[in-house]
Parts: C-alpha cells; sequence; structure tokens
C-alpha cells in the first residue's frame, strides 16, 4: 500500500489529537521521540505520506501507512481571475465531492480562504453557499490538507488564512478546534495568532467557547444589519440570537483573547446602506470603541445568479464608511477580490 491508496479503512493522521500520538507510537514499539520526527516531516517537509519519512524505520513507516493516511484530497480543477489574481480552487475528495478553497494574493502577502462544511445549512438569503444543501462537516485534516495543496499548487507560503469559505466555521466547531490546534501550534504549522480569522454569521455558545478554549485567533462576526427584524430576514438561521447577544459574546471573545474583532456588513442597495442604518450600527458599537482593537469592514456585494440583491454604489459605500469614521468606529471598505470567477466573498456555491 502507497501513500496514495485512499482506503477508507485508514484513519486520517491529522484527525486524531497530537495528545494521542505518543500513545499511538509507542503503542506500535517505537520511542515517543518519533514524534517530532513526523511532525519534522508532516509540517515542515510536508511528507504525503509515512513512507516518505526516510529517518525512520522501515518497518514503522510500513506499520503507519498501512493504519493512517496523511493526504485524503486531489487538486480538481482551479481558475484565476484575470482581475487580481485570486485563484479558486476545488479539491476532490474520495468517493466523489469537492471542497472550494481560495487564494487571495496581496503585494506584501498571500492568504488563503478555507471551507468548512460541504455545503451549508445557514440559509442567510444573499449568500451563495446557502444554496448548496449541507452534507457534513469537514474533518480537521481535510482543512489542513487545503493549506497544504495551496502551498505546493501556488509555491508560495501562506501568510494568513481565513475561515471565510463554504460553510459556517462554528457550526463545525469540534473539527474546527482541532484544526486550530494545527495551524496555530509552534511545532505544527505555526501560523501567528493575527494571521488566522475564524468568520461566523453569530452562533454564541460557540463564539464563548472559542474565547475560552481556542488558541489566540482573531474573529469576525457577520453582522449585515443594525436591527434585530433585518437581520432576522437576511440571516434567518443566525438570528437567533439578537445583535446584543451577539455583541456581548463578540466582547467576552476580545477581552478574553485580547486580538482583533472585525464586524462584517455587506451593503446590499436599498436594503441595510442608508445613512439611518449607518448611524444605528455606530450607534450599536459605540461599547467597543472604548476597547480599541476592532473595526468594521464594509464590503461591497457580489451577485449570485438567482438572487435578487444588488451591491450598492460606490457613492453610497463611501457614504456609510464617513458617518461610521464621524462617530469614532474604524472603518475599511474591502476591495472585491475574485468576483469574476465566483470567489469573492457570498460566491462560493456551486
Amino acid at each position: 500500500m502507497t501513500g496514495l491508496d485512499r482506503g477508507a479503512s485508514r484513519q486520517p493522521f491529522l484527525d486524531i489529537s497530537p495528545a494521542s500520538w505518543p500513545e499511538i507510537i509507542e503503542g506500535l514499539g517505537e520511542a515517543s521521540f518519533r514524534i517530532r520526527q513526523i511532525i519534522e516531516w508532516i509540517f515542515r517537509k510536508r511528507a504525503e505520506n509515512f513512507l516518505e519519512m526516510t529517518d525512520l524505520p522501515i518497518a514503522f513507516r510500513e506499520k503507519m501507512e498501512e493504519k493512517y493516511v496523511l493526504r485524503n484530497l486531489v487538486p480538481g480543477g482551479s481558475e484565476k481571475s484575470s482581475l487580481d489574481g485570486t485563484t479558486r480552487f476545488l479539491f476532490k475528495m474520495p468517493g466523489g465531492g469537492t471542497i472550494p478553497c481560495v487564494y487571495l494574493p496581496f503585494e506584501d502577502r498571500h492568504s488563503l480562504c478555507l471551507s468548512t462544511q460541504i455545503g451549508c445549512a445557514w440559509g442567510c438569503v444573499f449568500c451563495a453557499s446557502g444554496k448548496v444543501k449541507f452534507e457534513r462537516n469537514l474533518s480537521a485534516q481535510e482543512v489542513c490538507e487545503q493549506i497544504f495543496l495551496a502551498e505546493k499548487i501556488t509555491g508560495k507560503k501562506m501568510d494568513s488564512v481565513l475561515f471565510m469559505g463554504m460553510g459556517e466555521p462554528l457550526s463545525a466547531y469540534p473539527s474546527l478546534l482541532k484544526a486550530l490546534i494545527l495551524i496555530r501550534g509552534d511545532i505544527y504549522m505555526g501560523f501567528g495568532a493575527r494571521h488566522v480569522t475564524v468568520s461566523t454569521s453569530g452562533l454564541v455558545p460557540q463564539i464563548e467557547k472559542l474565547a475560552l478554549e481556542a488558541p489566540k485567533v482573531n474573529l469576525a462576526v457577520s453582522l449585515h444589519a443594525a436591527n434585530d427584524e433585518l437581520r432576522k430576514k437576511l440571516l434567518p438561521r443566525a438570528a437567533k440570537w439578537s445583535i446584543k447577544e451577539v455583541l456581548g459574546a463578540a466582547k467576552l471573545f476580545s477581552k478574553t483573547q485580547g486580538t482583533k474583532v472585525t464586524f462584517e456588513y455587506i451593503l446590499l442597495d436599498e436594503v441595510n446602506d442608508t445613512p439611518r442604518d449607518a448611524m444605528r450600527l455606530a450607534n450599536l458599537l459605540r461599547g467597543f470603541v472604548k476597547m480599541g482593537d476592532y473595526f468594521v469592514n464594509l464590503i461591497a456585494y457580489n451577485p449570485v445568479p438567482g438572487l435578487p440583491y444588488k451591491s450598492s454604489s460606490h457613492a453610497k459605500m463611501e457614504e456609510f464608511a464617513k458617518i461610521l469614521k464621524s462617530r469614532d468606529v474604524p472603518v475599511h471598505l474591502r476591495k472585491p477580490q475574485g468576483s469574476d470567477i465566483g470567489a469573492g466573498c457570498g460566491q462560493l456555491g456551486e
């Protein structure tokens, strides 16, 4: 059996907690120090199977290869934007199905937008992912493999990762937490706290758990409305929790983790983009002004075929931002990327 064989009987090694790795190694008759060598091969040398780990005993490698698999995903095609170089990857899974992942190139860094679910059950009405039937959560290894494959294909070391692809990351909390340990850990992938962002539509209990249990990361909270009535129309499932509850959880996260909180706000023409909406949003965020490390990300809506929404004009976006700034709310106008290939914010569908 080789690392290219993908039998269902083999367990994805990175889905197992690192705390259990020494026990596995010792159970196969090897000293626990072998873990350091395996970690080096997986995360530094990017071995794709155990047989490649040439400084380990061959019998041990064969036993590990028989029981565990390091790669299940394979490239399934890509499309590159002619406007900004954004690339949408599709990674194939054993037995069929694909995972979308987006590479975002910048002048000074390389970012990767990761998916956490196949489909999405949260039904945000303006989002293409909400039109895709939910199948399952991705495992920790499937999340990490997106990074391995994207870096191999692009030849670029990713500087940051964003959990903003298909799915609601906090709805896949157990596998998300496992993946974050591997992505953030110094001896694993080693991404810094400020280079990992977890996005959510506002799952309050999971935000609170993330604050207390996860390695330090940035949090991005999708508001998209300045009152509960409108938010319920736009984010029908996430609006189970009121904006007040969502902001309370975000404050807990900011205080506990000491990292940045971003409030995402997609501007939809004639829906949530009026001066009154901007003033309401500023009032909602008044409690964050003194806390400092936060900002509002104003996002131009990327059109989705079959949905009735349009992006606000640039003039409206500028006016919205001006009102927020006048009330001491830090604002960033996000430049659209990858919208011509269906890789922009809210466009990851079928």
